[in-house]
């Protein structure tokens, strides 16, 4: 029993799960921009320009702003733990790695708080 409890913390440490969630966001803006094509192509479907306007104005909608804003959230989490990354390839900080994680996550956090504000007149005054 003490060899399992010391591989479950041994799992669960920050960098195992800041690497994890950054492989996810990685796939998860992957396939954004998969179905951000998609949508763009759809002015070439059948009914052109007229089919677009529909597409976009259904995402427009609150929902859609809200899904937007959680895109948001991934893109800030990849791009700011990609630079904490560089920060450790380069050598720095190497000791202090949970802080740099948790900074990270509380930047990403304040600026998407910050997004929040920005959009929620967007998602509430439809």
């Amino acid at each position: 029993m003490g060899q399992r409890s010391y591989r479950i913390r041994t799992i669960y440490r920050t960098g195992t799960v800041a690497w994890l969630l950054h492989r996810v966001s990685g796939l998860l803006i992957l396939a954004y921009l998969y179905f951000h094509l998609v949508v763009l192509s759809s002015v070439v479907w059948p009914g052109g320009p007229r089919a677009f306007n529909r597409v976009v104005a259904s995402l427009t909608t609150p929902p859609f702003i809200v899904a937007d804003l959680a895109l948001f959230a991934v893109i800030l989490y990849h791009a700011l733990n990609g630079v904490r990354l560089l920060i450790l390839d380069m050598g720095w900080g190497l000791e202090r790695q949970r802080p740099l994680f948790w900074s990270a996550l509380i930047m990403g956090a304040l600026a998407l708080l910050g997004a929040a504000v920005v959009m929620a007149p967007l998602a509430v005054g439809r």
